[in-house]
């Protein structure tokens, strides 16, 4: 039976977000696969692409918690997988407008009153050679959250204790680039959570531990 979470102030996600410093690539890797897969061809000759995500936090019973999607298999990037919502940018629109705007087209958040309070360290993405910004933001508890049919199958509030619980890292076997590897994951609301939407998390749990 895995513990109650930890109980994170409001005053702690801010001071994580504002640190100065602070060494989130190394707090990727503790969640980050040995393999990823390998970059397409024009990864070396192109820059990454570069996307957004949002990793909004609402207080929820008296706790902080974090929406997560499940990603339809139809989709023709990271299908089936667990993630934040997020996406590319549309012309002339900054990261953080993109992360707003794709959370609101995919489970359906309303932009109002929503805070960013930072960004974590970018998480490449070898598969698709992309670069994904995932900012982190405080705002109210939404009166309803309806996933887009067309891109997420499942929404899960999950509290933000959880991401600082050791018995909810886990490691199981995946096939990546036709090899067996030990794969690191979160276990969320009853989801494996792994790759670049772990590793953002890993980022986010070992900045909000510096801090409490």
């Amino acid at each position: 039976m895995n513990p109650e979470p930890a109980t994170i102030p409001e005053r702690a996600l801010r001071q994580a977000l504002a640190l100065s410093g602070f060494d989130g690539r190394g707090a990727q890797r503790l969640m980050e696969p040995v393999t990823r897969g390998a970059p397409p061809p024009r990864a070396s000759t192109q820059a990454p692409r570069d996307a957004a995500a949002l990793a909004f936090v609402f207080p929820r019973q008296d706790e902080l918690h974090l929406p997560i999607t499940l990603r339809v298999k139809s989709l023709r990037e990271h299908s089936g997988q667990v993630s934040l919502p997020g996406g590319r940018p549309e012309d002339g629109e900054t990261l953080p407008q993109t992360a707003l705007r794709e959370a609101h087209e995919e489970i359906a958040l309303p932009p109002d009153g929503i805070e960013i309070l930072g960004v974590l360290e970018p998480v490449y993405i070898p598969v698709t050679h992309t670069r994904m910004f995932v900012h982190v933001a405080l705002g109210p508890e939404p009166a309803r959250l309806v996933p887009s049919p067309a891109e997420v199958t499942r929404i899960e509030l999950v509290p933000l204790g959880h991401l600082l619980d050791p018995a909810r890292r886990r490691n199981t076997q995946r096939t990546i680039g036709g090899r067996a590897i030990d794969t690191p994951y979160f276990d969320l609301a009853g989801l494996e959570v792994w790759g670049a939407t772990a590793m953002a998390l890993s980022d986010l749990a070992e900045r909000l531990r510096s801090v409490l």
